[in-house]
Order: C-alpha cells, then structure tokens, then sequence
C-alpha cells in the first residue's frame, strides 16, 4: 500500500477548509496532516510537519498565498503547491512559483482528484531520479557533459562558476563566461558536485564556493555573493540557505 501523501489546507474561510479536507478525504492516498486560515497561522504547523503537499488559497489576510509560496520555495525540501481559489487571475503568477495546479472554487471532486494524482506522479518521479543518481558520484577528476545544442562538452567541475534555474531548465556558467545547457536538474547537480565544493545558495542557484569572490550582507539575514568570473555575477543568498554558506566560510 502506497504511503498517503501528507497534506496541508490554507484558506481564510472555515467553509472552502472543509469542503477540502471532505474531498481530499475521498482519496485514500492522501492524509490531511493540518490547516490554517493564514498564512502567517501556517508557517509554525508547516515547519512542525514534513509536508509533501499543500492546497493554498491566494487572497487572504496578513502572508498572502503567493508570498506563502515564495518562502516554502526556499525550504530544503519543499511541498509541492496548490492553488484553490475563487480568483482565476492569478493563475499566471502561481505557475511562476511553480505551483503544480490551480484550483477555482467551487471544487469538485475529480478536480481535487486529479491535482492530487498530478503530485503522486511528481513525487513517484522524483523520487526515481534521486535513486538513479546516487548511482553518479563525481569525484574531482571526472568531467560533467554539459551540452550547446546537441554537441557535448565534457567540463571539469572546477571550471563551472555557478549553475541557475530558469523557466524550467538549467544553464551552467563556466569561468571562460561560457553558457551551456544541463539535462540534469538543479537539485541532481548539487548531489554530484557537493563534494567538490558546491552548496545550494538559494533554490534557483547552485554555486562553486571556490570561485565565490565576496560574501555581501544583504536584507533580512540574507546575503549576495560576488562570483569570481569575469561578468562579477551577483548571486543571491536566501536565509534558509545561509547556515550553509557560514559553514563553509566561518562566518
């Protein structure tokens, strides 16, 4: 038997809560771990429970759903996203916070159904490709395929300034101020090349600390990093990334 996915409900109003918890109820491969009517209310059950889904309205009072969603972006393991909503036009803005669905009120239950077969699926894949790369360790001699259109170029990983995500694909920056495409994910780079030197600085950006050139203290406990390359790129440090970057820095 399949291990139900744990679930968070958010919505201001007590009535769309239930009718969600009811129609997630039906589905046997779910588990309503908790909810919230803001949220700002959300944040302590969300950081108290290992989330793996979360159903989120967007208009609410205080933490607005689409700035909820920015900060569980930037957790180290993040809840796939949801929007349930009586607004149809925001639906632009959840997708660029990768939101998997978006739900309009009033919600049926084949389309609470599907969103959550949707997560199975993302969840089910993600978790093959974790398996499938722990197969690949790199080791500082070996050399990553990077590609410019089809033709591949094999790089070493201490040419490789940064790697950032974007619209869904991943380009890599090399210190001769080359760009290339990856057909890994961001998250698959980082467990390649963590042990040569490369820590996550924020969920968009993957970095060589070897050619980090200074640390800048920036707003709200986050910092930017100044990139050694010859564009001195700038590089965003969020604050649930932070503890990482004072570890191999001293700070």
């Amino acid at each position: 038997m399949k291990t139900p996915l744990r679930t968070f409900i958010i919505d201001d109003e007590a009535p769309a809560r239930r009718e969600l918890r009811y129609l997630l109820g039906q589905n046997p491969e779910v588990e309503v771990v908790g909810e919230a009517a803001s949220g700002t209310a959300a944040l302590k059950g969300i950081r108290e429970t290992k989330l793996q889904l979360v159903f989120l309205d967007i208009q609410m009072p205080g933490l607005t759903g689409l700035e909820l969603a920015q900060f569980l972006g930037e957790l180290p393991e993040r809840p796939l996203l949801v929007f349930a909503t009586a607004f149809d036009e925001y639906a632009l803005q959840a997708f660029e916070v990768d939101a998997i669905d978006y739900l309009c009120k009033p919600f049926t239950l084949e389309r609470v159904t599907k969103a959550v077969a949707k997560a199975a699926r993302i969840i089910a894949l993600s978790a093959e490709s974790k398996i499938s790369s722990t197969s690949f360790k790199v080791d500082p001699c070996r050399k990553i395929p990077l590609y410019r259109g089809e033709t591949i170029i094999p790089t070493a990983p201490e040419r490789i300034v940064l790697a950032h995500s974007e619209d869904g694909e991943v380009f890599v920056y090399t210190i001769d101020e080359k760009k290339y495409h990856t057909r890994c994910t961001l998250g698959e780079l980082e467990q390649k090349l963590a042990a040569v030197g490369f820590i996550r600085s924020h969920r968009s950006y993957l970095v060589n600390i070897n050619h980090v050139r200074e640390v800048i203290p920036w707003f709200n406990g986050s910092y930017k990093l100044l990139m050694g390359d010859a564009n001195k790129t700038k590089v965003p440090v969020s604050r649930y990334h932070v503890q990482d970057l004072k570890k191999h820095f001293d700070l």
